[in-house]
């Protein structure tokens, strides 16, 4: 009987954490779609941008004024690594022809 137990207990903690996984997963993928949509939303902002004369060279500055803030104020890694891979994109969308 006390194996019975045990497994039962193996089962109860392998559902939950099949749960918490589900959970994650459609979070995850809530997530990346918002973010897909503010992509696209940024992109076509600064299709429109390359064309006001003066305005790549304001937000190239911009990213530059944040960045630097950003590495002064000593943002996690992550942060950090992911505002500069958006700035990255954000100078090839401007400067596209």
């Amino acid at each position: 009987m006390e194996t019975q137990k045990q497994i039962a207990v193996l089962v109860e903690a392998i559902a939950h954490q099949s749960r918490q996984i589900a959970s994650l997963t459609a979070s995850l993928a809530e997530q990346t779609g918002q973010s897909d949509a503010l992509t696209a939303a940024l992109l076509s902002t600064l299709h429109a941008a390359r064309a006001t004369p003066g305005l790549p060279l304001l937000i190239e500055s911009r990213l530059e004024q944040g960045y630097s803030g950003l590495l002064a104020r000593s943002e996690s890694p992550e942060y950090v690594g992911g505002f500069e891979r958006m700035r990255d994109l954000i100078l090839i969308a401007l400067k596209q022809d």
